[in-house]
């Protein structure tokens, strides 16, 4: 049996006057060293009360600190690949605007052949500045997508002339760019491991093949035999004529049904 300290009082047979300090009073009984005479001036509780405030100031000082990392890791991966992607955004930029310019001739050039009421050169052109315009979107979404920001130019000469000559000088001027110089910028996009960025400038260059291929094509048939139109792919901007149009874009697979119709 649990023999109990003879000195030991139950607080509830206590009178309602008498508390603890009492109770150690008449029966003898001294405090610790150290220890509070008063039973509610206890140190520990002191602690209790400020605990709530320090744990309120150690969540918001690592709140602030993990955003900060946050933030710093965002602006250390932005930067290397801005670095790393230099040259590819400008080869972007300059494809941007070579096609701004493109289209822009060609829809000049559309609205020559229609004065002179040659419908099939009218549809070929409207059809390749509706192909430049959309490899010029590819190029520039790639750019925004890179953190780069593309700004067509303001200005743009367009030759001045017949519907022969239009098709003549167009030709000239798609010889005069080196093939060397998009398989450079492609391979530039390549090395920095940017495929998305090579895709679109591989679009581009076949782009400028096939216009190159269609109005010597005009050239030696004329009139004759254009009266079926073209159809151009609406994702990559590839362009075809419409009696040889294949049933899906052999550059990016999209279905030929979805392809736009021009002069049909």
């Amino acid at each position: 049996m649990e023999m109990r300290n003879p000195l030991w009082v139950p607080h509830f047979i206590l009178p309602p006057e008498t508390g603890r300090e009492g109770t150690q009073e008449r029966y003898g009984i001294k405090n610790a060293p150290g220890q509070s005479a008063r039973y509610g001036h206890h140190p520990h509780r002191k602690i209790m009360k400020v605990r709530p405030l320090l744990i309120l100031l150690l969540f918001v000082v690592s709140t602030g600190i993990l955003v900060w990392i946050y933030f710093a890791a965002l602006r250390g991966q932005r930067a290397p690949h801005r670095r790393q992607w230099t040259e590819t955004l400008a080869d972007l930029d300059a494809c941007c605007r070579h096609k701004h310019i493109k289209s822009r001739q060609y829809d000049h050039f559309a609205e020559t052949a229609r004065t002179e009421q040659r419908p099939g050169a009218e549809h070929l052109f409207r059809a390749m500045a509706f192909s430049a315009r959309l490899q010029e979107y590819n190029c520039a979404n790639a750019i925004v997508r890179l953190g780069g920001r593309y700004t067509p130019p303001e200005k743009v000469t367009v030759f001045r002339g017949t519907t022969d000559q239009n098709l003549q000088r167009s030709i000239d001027y798609e010889r005069r760019t080196p093939d060397a110089l998009h398989a450079g910028e492609i391979d530039r996009a390549l090395a920095a491991g940017n495929r998305y960025a090579a895709r679109v400038l591989i679009w581009s260059k076949a782009g400028d093949v096939r216009h190159r291929a269609l109005m010597a094509r005009y050239i030696a048939t004329g009139e004759t035999g254009h009266e079926a139109g073209y159809r151009i792919c609406p994702v990559c901007g590839n362009i075809y004529a419409a009696e040889y149009c294949d049933p899906f874009c052999p550059q990016c697979l999209t279905d030929g049904r979805e392809f736009v119709r021009i002069g049909e």
